[in-house]
């Protein structure tokens, strides 16, 4: 054969292929697995959908979740530092209380 009559015979098998996928010349038995499946990809799809959208919100709580973490350790920091500072200041109101007052001597009673 010529490289024209396989190039021709190629073009004819593939207008032939294109033609016949559109139309519905299937075997009944094959249009049924056919819509059976299409029907199997449509619920995939949706459940696909479904899940991405779980997985968006999964996402958006746990970056919500790491925010919150991150103000209550800056809460919890700044709480300690308060703490310490009263610590401090108690301290300090001890040590200038003790340094004011005077022992109180305890009467003995005959």
């Amino acid at each position: 054969m010529s490289d024209t009559a396989r190039g021709v015979g190629a073009i004819a098998l593939a207008g032939c292929l294109i033609g016949m996928s559109g139309c519905d010349w299937w075997p009944p038995a094959l249009q049924q697995q056919i819509g059976e499946l299409e029907t199997k990809v449509k619920a995939v799809e949706a459940e696909k959908s479904a899940l991405l959208k779980k997985v968006t919100e999964v996402s958006q709580t746990a970056e919500d979740c790491r925010a919150q973490s991150d103000q209550m350790t800056k809460a919890q920091a700044d709480l300690k530092a308060r703490v310490d500072q009263l610590q401090t200041a108690l301290a300090d109101a001890q040590a200038k209380v003790k340094s004011t007052t005077r022992p109180v001597k305890a009467k003995n009673k005959r």
